[in-house]
């Protein structure tokens, strides 16, 4: 956001995920095996203002959380340039790019970024380097 300037909306979901770690990751899991679509705390924004989306979040089981799914339900992107980021402990990007552009077919997908959670916690400064020099690519 410092680089880019953008607009930030925080997906939050209408019932937070509490407990352990343990407890949210078998939320988690029990939400996509059901490919449930939790409530999203508060209005959502509106996107028809913006020509460029970043899309980010979590990678679990290879999948965008569910709850990126219900914001992909109530959105129209399409005709946007939409951008993936994501975090992760071992599945990248996953198919956030072919998620997109099956969602949004009229939408431009670009390249994305990820890194690891752990990277991310351990080695902040690193990873603000690889973001800043990614978003360079993208023309930011």
């Amino acid at each position: 956001q410092q680089k880019t300037h953008a607009d930030i909306y925080e997906i939050k979901p209408a019932k937070p995920y509490t407990g352990s770690y343990n407890h949210v990751v078998n939320q988690a899991q029990r939400e996509q095996n059901r490919h449930a679509r939790p409530a999203i705390k508060g209005q959502l924004p509106n996107v028809s203002k913006y020509k460029t989306v970043f899309v980010g979040g979590p990678i679990w089981w290879n999948e965008y959380p569910m709850i990126i799914y219900t914001f992909m339900d109530h959105e129209n992107l399409n005709h946007k340039t939409l951008i993936p980021f994501t975090t992760s402990e071992g599945s990248g990007l996953a198919n956030t790019a072919s998620t997109l552009r099956k969602k949004y077919p009229q939408a431009t997908v670009k390249q994305g970024f990820t890194a690891t959670g752990t990277t991310v916690k351990n080695h902040p400064a690193q990873v603000k380097a690889r973001v800043d020099s990614w978003l360079n690519r993208q023309g930011y």
